[in-house]
């Protein structure tokens, strides 16, 4: 474990972590009291950065860093953002800082661009589904080694579970962005009809518990109860690991200790949601367009999302423009998945590894810097109240909380009534771990399998996930396919290896 190795590592640590911040959640100077341990988790367990010295290399040279990252393009206020980051950040840890935030619309070519031409980067935001596939080119750098001398708060910030999610063959290629890094969905419901129909949103868990009432609301309000797009109830797949697959059709249920590999589609759980979501299209409760829909609307009388309860008063209703109310319909999940929903991994071209390390370490537990890179510049998008709260000056701020840093350290802000962040940790601490947790699927030696059968899947996976086509149908059809693309290839080699992982 993380921990135990730290014990054995604690001297080496010491030395070369000196003048690292030590401990999450502590700041710099400020000429008010915003860092003074006041927001979510720093009150437990922080250090102040008053005594971190500055470290540069060892010849005292600040050395430069670019990090790509994704969010709606570069701040108009960048340069006098990144000259108060680097000001910082080279008296601290002896970086100088370059930011690429590359928009949403286009990250997805220019990071694989990046990635496959070497285009010169020291760290890069990414996820899931490109994480075995970059390491398998040998796009990142292994950090295994490196984490107890470089990244001190985060190891103590973040339990070792989270790590375990970003292993491959053992080895960690990525820092794990710690925020609601587990999964659990909630149906929201408009306040005002639940309200009006008295429901009791208690009892209305399972799709097969909703139909009366969205039959009753579709008749009442002519309108459809269930409006999707085109990936329709993916939730419903939730509970099972796909293990590395990168299809939902391949996977291991959440909690089986015997660890059986199978198509998702023929499992029973499965099979009874899609029939019910079938039928909910023949009734018209599901919009007729759904298959062929790339975003959803702003108005649902009912949908299903991942977050935490009080999402539903600092974001879903004000998304929505209504008052909603919401309940929890699964467990509280931990999976390689759910971990890998945001990571930051280091170029294996870089020359300063343990400093892109530094940097993420700092910008997850420094207070002061964490609130630089989630809020922007202080004075020209947010400030400081008085009793240390975040009041944001405009909503102008570019760069993607998510993806650079733990939430657990962030400065609440003014309007909340309440910390958010404490529940979120709080269902993070609360989550029941994948059996699959620290287990990726080597999909090498049936590379071309799969990726036969991930597209035969796509080609089906709108009709059948909003309704359109009968499951007990189109399932047995879409399994022919698959067996003769090689499916079953696949599956035997995935059990093989999980079978390994579990008798470890």
């Amino acid at each position: 474990m993380m921990k135990g190795k730290r014990l054995l590592a604690s001297g080496l640590a010491a030395v070369m972590a000196m003048g690292m911040l030590t401990g999450c959640g502590g700041g710099g100077d400020t000429s008010n009291s915003a860092n003074s341990g006041d927001n979510t988790a720093a009150s437990s367990g922080s250090q102040s950065s008053d005594s971190s010295q500055s470290q540069s290399t060892s010849n005292g040279e600040i050395v430069n860093l670019k990090w790509v990252t994704i969010g709606n393009g570069m701040p108009s206020n960048y340069d006098s953002w990144i000259s108060s980051v680097n000001a910082y950040i080279g008296e601290k840890i002896g970086v100088n800082l370059e930011m690429e935030v590359i928009p949403w619309g286009d990250w997805d070519n220019r990071r694989n661009i990046i990635v496959s031409t070497n285009e010169p980067y020291d760290i890069i935001f990414g996820n899931g589904n490109n994480y075995v596939a970059d390491i398998n080119l040998g796009a990142y750098a292994d950090i295994t080694d490196l984490l107890e001398a470089n990244m001190p708060g985060l190891l103590d910030l973040m339990p070792d579970k989270y790590w375990d999610g970003v292993r491959v063959k053992d080895r960690i290629y990525g820092v794990p962005t710690y925020k609601d890094s587990s999964i659990t969905n909630y149906a929201i419901w408009d306040k005002e009809l639940v309200d009006e129909y008295s429901l009791d949103i208690k009892s209305l868990i399972t799709l097969d518990s909703m139909t009366e009432t969205f039959e009753t609301l579709k008749a009442d309000k002519n309108d459809y109860p269930v409006y999707v797009k085109n990936d329709g109830l993916y939730y419903i797949f939730d509970v099972y690991d796909q293990i590395g697959g990168g299809t939902q059709i391949l996977g291991v249920r959440f909690d089986d200790k015997d660890g059986r590999v199978c198509f998702t589609l023929e499992e029973q759980d499965i099979m009874d949601q899609l029939k019910v979501i079938h039928s909910w299209y023949q009734k018209g409760i599901i919009n007729p367009d759904a298959a062929t829909l790339t975003e959803g609307r702003v108005y649902n009388m009912w949908r299903v999302a991942q977050g935490w309860e009080s999402a539903g008063v600092t974001s879903w209703g004000p998304q929505m423009g209504k008052d909603v109310v919401v309940q929890q319909i699964e467990k509280t999940i931990l999976s390689n998945e759910t971990v890998r929903g945001s990571l930051n991994m280091v170029s294996i071209n870089t020359k300063y590894p343990d400093k892109c390390l530094q940097l993420l370490d700092m910008v997850n537990c420094d207070t002061k810097l964490r609130d630089l890179f989630y809020y922007g510049e202080e004075g020209v998008n947010f400030e400081y109240t008085a009793d240390g709260k975040v009041h944001k000056i405009n909503n102008d701020w570019a760069l993607a909380g998510y993806t650079q840093g733990s939430f657990f350290t962030v400065t609440t802000l003014d309007t909340d009534e309440f910390n958010q962040w404490d529940e979120v940790k709080a269902l993070n601490e609360a989550a029941e771990s994948s059996v699959m947790l620290g287990f990726t699927f080597d999909t090498n030696s049936v590379s071309d399998q799969l990726a036969n059968c991930r597209e035969i899947w796509l080609r089906y996976r709108s009709e059948v996930m909003t309704g359109v086509q009968d499951p007990e149908e189109v399932v047995p059809r879409i399994k022919e396919e698959l067996m003769k693309a090689g499916w079953q290839d696949v599956m035997d080699e995935a059990q093989r290896q999980v079978d390994e992982f579990m008798a470890q």
